[in-house]
């Protein structure tokens, strides 16, 4: 079992709303006091309200820094990168770091891979998706330390089925959920003492699965929306409290694929 309730620094991105918000606040409560959040997204007002559900759930004046970037842009991640790493202070206080890669987009279904020509909405996918979480991921490191003697670290990349199944409109999503898993997998051959998850939350109740409901195959739409209806279709905070409660258990092999399901014991075969 790993003893979340220590000084955590926790950086969370696309913290807004959906699984972000609830891992954030998730987190909070099981975190110690004397914690720090730094949380991620475009929409500042969005971020403010997780704040605010964070101390109401907590009860204490947890330091927590709402951090409006678009990840999609260079200017964006930079000015995330910065506006972090540049006001951390002394990282002696805490005794765990904790990054939580799970801003995304789900990319444009409504065309298919043949259609693909646009390079400006192709780079600003790939550096929301893949190259920015990678960047993030190195600055962590220089700013945590490296090697068995620093500060104990843990990396949530949230992960999808979509990374080893292909499905059609969903290209680019498959593309770097594929390409992250692979990042990770590789990362944690080379730095054993971090505790890497790549977690699969399921179907989940957000906006982003709402906007599969665009695709341009009528066949993958009426999955999506059969998924929608099912028993097995979470809400945020039922997958969110799942990954806690994988960290908190934490039996998984470093960067495996750890499912939502089988976390809360559910057998599910779509």
């Amino acid at each position: 079992m790993a003893n979340l309730n220590v000084p955590t620094v926790c950086i969370v991105t696309g913290a807004s709303k959906g699984i972000g918000r609830e891992v954030a606040i998730q987190l909070a409560q099981k975190a110690d006091p004397k914690s720090s959040f730094y949380l991620i997204a475009r929409n500042k007002q969005a971020l403010e309200e997780t704040a605010q559900k964070i101390r109401a759930a907590v009860g204490v004046d947890v330091d927590i820094r709402c951090i409006s970037a678009d990840l999609s842009t260079d200017e964006g991640v930079e000015k995330s990168n910065r506006d972090i790493f540049e006001n951390l202070g002394d990282v002696s206080r805490f005794s765990h770091a904790i990054l939580v890669n799970n801003a995304a987009s789900v990319g444009d279904m409504t065309k298919y891979a043949r259609e693909l020509d646009d390079m400006n909405f192709l780079q600003g996918f790939c550096r929301l998706n893949l190259s920015g979480p990678i960047v993030l991921t190195s600055k962590f490191f220089k700013a945590f330390g490296h090697g068995k003697d620093s500060l104990r670290k843990t990396i949530v990349q949230v992960s999808s089925d979509n990374g080893t199944i292909p499905y059609k409109t969903m290209h680019t999503y498959c593309m770097v959920k594929a390409g992250r898993d692979m990042f990770f997998r590789v990362m944690a051959l080379e730095e054993p003492e971090v505790r890497i998850i790549s977690y699969d939350p399921g179907a989940v109740d957000t906006d982003m699965y709402r906007e599969t409901f665009t695709s341009a195959d009528r066949e993958v739409e009426s999955t999506v929306k059969m998924i929608a209806k099912q028993t097995y279709f979470l809400k945020p905070e039922q997958s969110a409290g799942a990954l806690v409660q994988a960290l908190e258990e934490d039996k998984y092999e470093n960067a495996s694929i750890v499912r939502a399901y089988d976390v809360l014991g559910m057998e599910v075969d779509y």
